[in-house]
């Protein structure tokens, strides 16, 4: 039995229990039950890099998140993200000015509206990667982030949501989390408390959620189990790709489980050494 089948069934039990020890309608609502993570070696790891797109003359593109926002701001997402199995490997920060300034200025100039599909010209070409995903952080737009296809999502650093009980106090990481969940196939949700709803801190899923989003993100180019990923750490120390090594111990060190004690060892015994300047 695999462990999306053993979760669906969890997940029937809890209902079961949640209907004869709860209010009544709680069950009957669709409210989603917290799930603990599965085994450390059924995660999989997903590309993710991140975009912090500059505009001298746009201020609603300048975007002034720090890389220190960055890390938080992933590292919350990845909190959501593990009740499911999935970890978002943080695989670089891009810091890069928005492409075709100008052709978005005059269409912002022509007051006619910006359709959000616009957003997508200020993706610089030379950034993108074939795997994982792409977050592009700008100032501030109508929405607080969009799902564009073609594995790019825009996210504004001055996002705001409406509080939930038990959701999450800060909204960057929400907003990315749900549009990544986007990324994996997910549709919106009416429950307010759930990742997927519109506007609110809720970060739950469901178990059918869960297994549509692992069902996406292992068709996801670039996405490795646990097990790959540990191949491609060892392989490429013996290589002395040393850089690539340590990042891929870094993202098996940040997966909850029992591996991350032994990829944090392997992770901190790697020395980069500064290049030197002649």
């Amino acid at each position: 039995m695999d462990w999306a089948h053993r979760r669906s069934c969890r997940a029937v039990w809890l209902v079961a229990l949640a209907s004869a020890c709860v209010t009544p309608g709680f069950a009957a609502e669709g409210r989603d039950l917290g799930i603990a993570p599965p085994p450390y070696g059924e995660f999989v790891v997903i590309p993710l890099r991140v975009h912090i797109l500059s505009a001298t003359d746009l201020p609603e593109i300048d975007c002034g998140l720090t890389d220190a926002d960055i890390d938080r701001i992933v590292a919350k997402v990845n909190g959501i993200w593990h009740q499911a199995g999935i970890h978002w490997g943080l695989d670089a920060v891009i810091r890069e000015p928005a492409a075709r300034q100008n052709e978005f200025t005059k269409a912002r100039d022509a007051g006619t509206g910006l359709p959000l599909d616009l957003f997508r010209s200020l993706a610089p070409e030379s950034s993108k990667t074939k795997e994982g995903l792409h977050v592009y952080y700008i100032h501030r737009f109508s929405v607080n982030g969009v799902y564009l296809g073609d594995a790019t999502a825009f996210v504004q650093e001055t996002a705001k949501l409406r509080p939930v009980a038990g959701g999450i106090e800060e909204p960057l990481p929400r907003v990315t989390a749900h549009e990544l969940g986007h990324a994996l196939g997910l549709p919106h949700r009416q429950d307010l408390t759930n990742l997927l709803a519109s506007g609110t801190t809720g970060t739950t899923l469901n178990a059918a959620e869960v297994e549509r989003a692992r069902e996406f993100a292992r068709k996801t180019p670039g996405t490795r189990t646990v097990g790959e990923l540990r191949q491609t750490a060892e392989a490429t120390e013996m290589d002395g790709d040393l850089t690539r090594a340590r990042l891929a111990w870094s993202h098996l060190a940040a997966i909850p489980g029992a591996g991350a004690a032994e990829s944090a060892r392997r992770r901190d015994q790697i020395i980069i050494q500064p290049k030197r300047s002649d």
